[in-house]
């Protein structure tokens, strides 16, 4: 599976207000970083800690209150709503918590569904490449199942598989290994992981479970809407220190 040109996704003081009516409270502080092609980023912390607003920023879902986002060198936080959804459907695959697929058709109907909410027809190619990504995520022979029949762990996988089908830039997975056993958890991680390093995509997940932690080549921890902790930001400063 051939992947899409590497590009960089760099913020720059990205910041996030909401207002709870009265007042105006500030869920996620500056954030200054680049996240690599070619790399599997986890973010990490408590539930309200800002992740996944910023996961939400990240996939133009939510506009930062201040600060910039650039993909290359083409900044996208100033994009019109119809280019942001154009950008998400051509540039973007999203991994959710819910599985979000539609009844009444089959589990490689749901993988090509990806191409029809793009209205258009599936590329050529785009069956065999769906049953390809399918028997990676050992859905080989669920192919002609309806979700109805699949446990909640297949149901996940058959979503990530919709997501991988257009070939992504940036994959954005929040929690995609909640509903899985240990073993499916281990299979998409290894598949994660090789579609960053083998493909040259931009990979981030949203995660609490810790045994997605050891697959990260970058672990990202957030409290109280700040970054605590970067094990990219620590290595820079070992070898730092060290030269």
């Amino acid at each position: 599976m051939r992947g899409p040109k590497m590009t960089t996704l760099r913020l720059e003081g990205i910041a996030k207000d909401f207002s709870d009516g009265a007042q105006m409270r500030r869920v996620l502080f500056p954030v200054t970083t680049e996240f690599e092609p070619g790399e599997l980023t986890v973010l990490a912390g408590p539930s309200g800690s800002g992740k996944t607003t910023l996961l939400s920023i990240i996939g133009l879902v939510l506009r930062p209150s201040e600060g910039r986002m650039f993909f290359g060198d083409k900044e996208i936080t100033s994009l019109s709503e119809n280019e942001a959804a154009r950008m998400r459907l051509q540039r973007y695959g999203f991994v959710f918590q819910q599985p979000m697929l539609i009844e009444g058709l089959s589990v490689l109907e749901n993988t090509l569904l990806a191409f029809a909410v793009q209205g258009r027809r599936p590329p050529k190619g785009a069956r065999q490449k769906a049953v390809k990504i399918l028997n990676r995520l050992g859905l080989g022979e669920s192919l002609h199942m309806q979700p109805r029949l699949l446990s909640g762990g297949m149901k996940q996988r058959a979503s990530i598989a919709r997501a991988l089908i257009k070939d992504p830039a940036i994959l954005l997975c929040d929690e995609p290994t909640s509903a899985l056993d240990a073993e499916s958890g281990q299979t998409v991680m290894r598949l994660l992981k090789r579609i960053a390093i083998e493909e040259g995509r931009v990979v981030v997940v949203v995660s609490h479970d810790a045994r997605v932690f050891p697959y990260a080549d970058r672990l990202v921890k957030i409290e109280n809407g700040q970054i605590v902790s970067d094990t990219r930001e620590q290595t820079q400063t070992e070898e730092v220190s060290q030269s």
